[in-house]
């Protein structure tokens, strides 16, 4: 129920970005719920169990998690600034990668609040691929994203349950801090932002 959930909620973020791009209060509080929402449940959930499992090298893997959509998004911007399709490949498979990852953290194993945290991240994700993907590429390549994050997403539900089933307690919490290092990049910079 959680992969579908996820994918339903990337899958609305294109719908809920047009349906509120007239409405900036609406979009706005939007954001702040969805926010609010990761924060308390990476707060209060995810970092104490990635903690207690993967001690300090937890913190390491949150501040990986952190940085890592910041590399991607700096890919997609001197792609799209140059044109390199080289780049574009290779942020796309970041993405891919990141997906699988969120499968995998969608399993029952990896505990409800990150599958709900996930879940609710997929919202700003959605509006936010679709708002830098679709003028800068296309309706088709924007679409062909999204069905290939979709697969992602749905390959490491799917073959993540083996993985999990092999690793201890710390590879799994330090999975945890790495997905919720990514949510905190979201609750800290937000949809559409810079890091300058």
């Amino acid at each position: 129920m959680t992969l579908i959930l996820s994918i339903a909620a990337l899958l609305l973020g294109p719908l809920i970005y047009a349906a509120a791009r007239e409405n900036h209060l609406a979009r706005r509080t939007l954001d702040a719920l969805i926010v609010i929402a990761i924060a308390v449940i990476i707060a209060m959930h995810i970092i104490p169990a990635a903690m207690k499992h993967g001690g300090t090298l937890a913190i390491s893997l949150i501040v990986l998690g952190i940085i890592f959509p910041m590399l991607l998004e700096r890919l997609f911007r001197k792609a799209t600034d140059a044109a390199h399709l080289v780049i574009v490949a290779i942020a796309a498979i970041g993405l891919l990668i990141h997906a699988i990852v969120d499968g995998v953290a969608l399993l029952p194993q990896s505990g409800t609040g990150l599958a709900y945290a996930i879940i609710l991240h997929r919202l700003p994700v959605g509006m936010a691929l679709w708002w830098a993907i679709r003028p800068n590429f296309g309706k088709a390549i924007a679409i062909s994203a999204f069905v290939l994050i979709g697969l992602a997403t749905a390959a490491g539900y799917f073959v993540g349950e083996s993985i999990v089933a092999v690793a201890e307690a710390r590879t799994l919490a330090m999975l945890q801090a790495f997905v919720a290092g990514s949510l905190i990049h979201v609750v800290v910079f937000g949809v559409k932002h810079k890091h300058d």
